[in-house]
């Protein structure tokens, strides 16, 4: 049986996730912050240290968002929103690397954001830390192929989750929705779908890529 690591399963993209992959058969890991917390590499190592060997799936679903114009933004803020979205990924894959090697299969899917590819105002730390992400998968793509570790990120628009809430009005919203061609905002079951298709046994081939998940907003949607 496949084994999926998954991070940021509290959140409702996670939980999606989480429910996917487990209706499909899948044993899904989901550590919570007294469990794993990603902010401290040392919680990050302890967890990890009896459970390498039988993932063949991981997932970096953990984000945090908090915006801010730069001149309100402390170095804090900028590390934790790197550590969390970023650099937790960075050493959960170390760790997995051995065993992903030895396994010769399986896959790592970073959940990443259309600000991943360009930005927005307010979201300096946010949009670093996605195309942080999206530049680390890249490069195990090609580190990893020859093991036929198919690594991807995988980038959502605008879905209808509690941080889009949170983060934006219903003004906001609503302009959201106008340039997005499908006219509506993501489920978080349209992205779970997409995050299964890429770490099942469908995909035989895509590696590397960011995939876009967005309703055609990125297409030109926006534009008036």
């Amino acid at each position: 049986m496949n084994k999926l690591l998954l991070t940021g399963g509290a959140g409702n993209i996670g939980q999606a996730i989480a429910k996917k992959f487990i209706n499909n058969g899948v044993e899904v890991l989901l550590p919570d912050i007294e469990e794993m917390d990603l902010l401290s590499m040392e919680s990050i190592d302890s967890y990890m240290q009896d459970k390498v060997q039988d993932i063949s799936i991981f997932i970096h679903c953990a984000g945090i968002n908090f915006p801010k114009p730069i001149e309100n933004i402390l170095f804090e803020d900028l590390y934790k929103t790197m550590q969390i979205n970023a650099f937790s990924f960075f050493r959960i894959v170390q760790l997995l690397s051995e065993n992903f090697q030895r396994r010769k299969n399986g896959h790592i899917l970073g959940i990443s954001s259309i600000y991943g590819s360009f930005a927005r105002k307010g979201r300096l730390s946010y949009s670093a830390s996605k195309h942080c992400l999206s530049g680390m998968v890249k490069t195990l793509a090609l580190e990893f192929g020859a093991y036929n570790v198919k690594c991807n990120t995988l980038s959502p628009g605008f879905v209808d989750t509690e941080m889009t809430r949170r983060n934006n009005d219903d003004k906001t919203i609503k302009s959201f929705e106008n340039k997005v061609p499908l006219g509506r905002l993501a489920q978080v079951e349209n992205i779970a779908d997409v995050a299964y298709f890429l770490c099942s046994e469908q995909n035989k081939y895509i590696n590397g890529q960011d995939i876009v998940a967005d309703g055609g907003y990125t297409i030109g949607g926006f534009q008036e």
